[in-house]
């Protein structure tokens, strides 16, 4: 099964201010335990993130409701908000190289638009039907982690 798995507030907490990017992000309680077991049940895992925005890092022109015309961008404060958004997707990628590495088949740089999955992994997400609906990363670990190796938790 292909999951997109959200990065703030599901793999990192989000309890800092927006345009914080040196502040050492925090895992969530378990993701990485949780990551883990979800590859051991042999799922792929995509990292999925709105940091990976390419309107907010590349092009304003990108965002199809500024392309419709329902929403205007001074190019002024985009281009001031510009580096940080970037050093957003900068920091994501540097945090899941160095805490994260082997957890995700793929990271979305943005390119694909909506990613396709089976299943959305996302604080914020509502779910309709079945699935990993309401759970969190304790409960993952509790239903998927028999599959892990009794020290890959501690690893």
């Amino acid at each position: 099964m292909i999951i997109s798995v959200d990065f703030d507030g599901t793999v990192v907490r989000q309890d800092r201010s927006y345009g914080d990017t040196t502040t050492p992000l925090r895992l969530m309680p378990l993701a990485r335990e949780g990551l883990r077991a979800l590859k051991a049940a042999g799922h792929q895992l995509i990292l999925s993130s709105a940091r990976a925005n390419l309107a907010l890092r590349l092009d304003p022109e990108l965002d199809p409701l500024v392309r419709a015309g329902k929403k205007t961008v001074r190019r002024a404060d985009w281009e001031a908000a510009q580096p940080t958004h970037a050093a957003r997707y900068a920091q994501m990628l540097a945090f899941v190289t160095k805490h994260l590495p082997d957890s995700f088949d793929a990271i979305d740089d943005g390119t694909c638009g909506k990613l396709v999955a089976d299943i959305y992994i996302d604080d914020r997400a509502t779910r309709f039907g079945v699935g990993l609906s309401g759970m969190d990363w304790p409960a993952v670990v509790r239903r998927y982690g028999s599959l892990l190796r009794p020290m890959a938790l501690h690893g």
